[in-house]
């Protein structure tokens, strides 16, 4: 994958979120519709070290969803609705196209291979942040009778990969999706 900029104000783009409770991280991330779709970090929750009483700030985290739809166009909010069924209704409630993404192996193992074919083809890009080079890093593909999916390295490993499997959602659902046309003069204009 190669690095550009951030997406531009007025992007057509799909919003993956893979969210937690409390000990582990909840990310928000954004995919480009596009023929090269392109990936960002919209914003990441990690609990502080030595913490146990965290909890994620469910508020902060529909409030960043709301952010990005008001400076893109987003196509869709694609999560997991496991602990966040009351966040995605109130954010259907608000007229945001959202829709569930439950993780397991029938919707995972496709939007790994899709991701995977997409890298190792170079057709992709990335804006570059450390942090999804991180969780991406951290990440192992995982093969058993029930497909081929992202997984940690084991079940109580403190290594992140939230925000790759953020982005396998997103990614999966933004190749789905047919691009606006006018949607490229907004991105000739910044890449």
């Amino acid at each position: 994958m190669r690095c550009r900029p951030r997406h531009p104000d007025g992007a057509q783009v799909v919003v993956g979120l893979d969210g937690s409770f409390s000990q582990d991280c909840t990310a928000l991330v954004a995919v480009t519709v596009a023929d090269q779709p392109h990936v960002d970090v919209v914003e990441l929750w990690e609990p502080p070290e030595h913490r146990p009483e965290y909890r994620v700030p469910v508020a902060d985290v529909e409030e960043a969803i709301r952010q990005a739809c008001r400076r893109w166009q987003v196509v869709e909010i694609t999560a997991d609705p496991f602990r966040w069924t009351r966040s995605l209704q109130a954010l259907e409630a608000d007229g945001l196209p959202v829709t569930e993404f439950p993780q397991n192996s029938a919707r995972m193992t496709p939007a790994t291979t899709s991701l995977f074919e997409a890298v190792l083809n170079r057709t992709m890009t990335h804006s570059g942040d450390k942090r999804l080079g991180g969780h991406v890093a951290n990440a192992r593909v995982k093969t058993d009778s029930r497909g081929t999916r992202l997984a940690k390295e084991h079940k109580a490993s403190s290594r992140r990969i939230d925000l790759a499997v953020a982005m396998a959602m997103a990614f999966d659902r933004a190749s789905q999706q047919q691009p606006d046309p006018a949607d490229y003069d907004i991105l000739q204009s910044v890449w």
